[in-house]
C-alpha cells in the first residue's frame, strides 16, 4: 500500500511513528500541508513538488487545528478511490468551536453552554444566561482566553478587546472539571485517558490511562458519527453529565501509546490496510457478479 501522509514542516515524535509505520506496508511519501499549492480552476487541484498525491492508495493527515480547512478542501478534491480516515465536513466542522458547537448541540450531544457574537457588545447583553465563571475567547489562530467571575467583568474584558476586532465566545468554565479523552478508531474506544488541567481552557495537566464509563464511550462514538470521521480524540468535562468540550482528529498520539502501552499508529495504518484491501475487492466482486449474469444469459 501506497502512503502519502500529509503533516507540517517540523515532524514530531507523532509523525515519525505513522512513518515508520507505514513502511512496514509499502512505500510512504511525507508531504508539508504548508507546501502544497492549491489550483483553483474547473475545480480544484493541488500539487506537491510535481508529484502526483492522488496516485496514493491512502492519504493520513497530521496536522494542526489552524489547517483543517485547507485539508477539507484538498479531501473534496481527491479521487472516490483514495483511502481516508475523515471526511471534509469533519475538517470543516472541527476547525473552530463555534461550528463544532452548533453541531453537536443541534444533534442531542451537550456542549458548554456557550454565546456567540461577531459584535463583542452583542454579547454581554446575554451574559446573565451563563453560569459564572466565564470563559472569554477570541478565536483567533490561537485561542485568547480570559476568566471573568461578575458581569462587570466580562464588560471590561470585552471594552479591552474591542481593538481586535474579532467575534467573542463566551463560554461557562468549570474549574473543578477533569478532562477525560477518549481515542476512537472505526466505531471502536481503542484507549481513554484523564488528566487534571494546569490551565484555563482545559489546557495541561498530566495524563493517566482510565476505564471510561459507558455513557462516555457511546457519546464518543456518537460525536465521530455525526462528524462522519473514521478516528479522532473527544475531549469531555467529567461533569455530572459528560459535556463534549473538543475533538482533535489528527492527535499527538506518542505519550498516549506509552501510558496505554497500545500502539495507535498501528492500528490506524492496518485500518487503511484493511479498509483499502477491502475497497480493492469491490470492483472484483462487481466484475464477478456481471459474468456470472452474462454467462447464465
Amino acid at each position: 500500500m501506497k502512503t502519502c501522509i500529509i503533516g507540517s514542516k517540523e515532524k514530531n515524535e507523532t509523525d515519525k511513528l505513522f512513518m515508520d509505520t507505514a513502511k512496514k506496508l509499502g512505500e510512504v511519501l511525507y508531504v508539508p500541508i504548508e507546501d502544497i499549492s492549491l489550483t483553483i480552476d474547473n475545480g480544484i487541484n493541488f500539487t506537491y513538488e510535481y508529484e502526483n498525491i492522488t496516485e496514493y492508495d491512502a492519504i493520513l493527515f497530521l496536522i494542526p487545528k489552524s489547517k483543517y480547512s485547507l485539508a477539507g478542501m484538498i479531501l473534496e478534491a481527491l479521487p472516490e478511490d483514495v483511502t481516508l480516515l475523515n471526511s471534509p465536513r469533519c475538517f470543516y466542522t472541527s476547525c473552530s468551536k463555534i461550528p463544532f458547537y452548533e453541531k453537536l448541540s443541534s444533534s442531542g450531544v451537550k456542549v458548554p453552554k456557550s454565546i456567540f457574537a461577531d459584535n463583542p457588545q452583542a454579547a454581554i447583553s446575554d451574559v446573565n444566561l451563563l453560569r459564572f465563571p466565564i470563559m472569554v475567547k477570541v478565536p483567533t489562530g490561537k485561542e485568547k482566553v480570559m476568566l471573568a467571575y461578575s458581569e462587570q467583568e466580562v464588560k471590561s474584558m470585552v471594552d479591552a478587546l474591542q481593538v481586535l476586532k474579532q467575534p467573542m465566545i463566551l463560554e461557562e468554565y468549570y474549574p473543578e472539571a477533569k478532562i477525560l479523552s477518549a481515542f476512537v478508531l472505526d466505531n471502536e474506544i481503542i484507549a481513554g485517558v484523564e488528566r487534571n488541567p494546569e490551565e484555563i481552557n482545559y489546557i495541561g495537566g498530566k495524563i493517566k490511562e482510565v476505564k471510561l464509563k459507558r455513557n462516555v464511550e457511546n457519546m464518543a462514538l456518537e460525536v465521530t458519527e455525526i462528524l462522519n470521521t473514521d478516528f479522532a480524540r473527544i475531549d469531555f468535562l467529567n461533569t455530572a453529565k459528560p459535556t463534549v468540550a473538543d475533538i482533535n482528529i489528527c492527535p499527538n498520539i506518542n505519550e498516549v501509546c506509552k501510558i496505554c502501552n497500545t500502539n495507535i499508529a498501528e492500528k490506524i495504518i492496518f485500518n487503511l490496510k484493511n479498509k483499502f484491501e477491502s475497497d480493492q475487492q469491490v470492483p472484483k466482486l462487481a466484475k464477478t457478479i456481471k459474468d456470472v449474469f452474462r454467462d447464465a444469459f
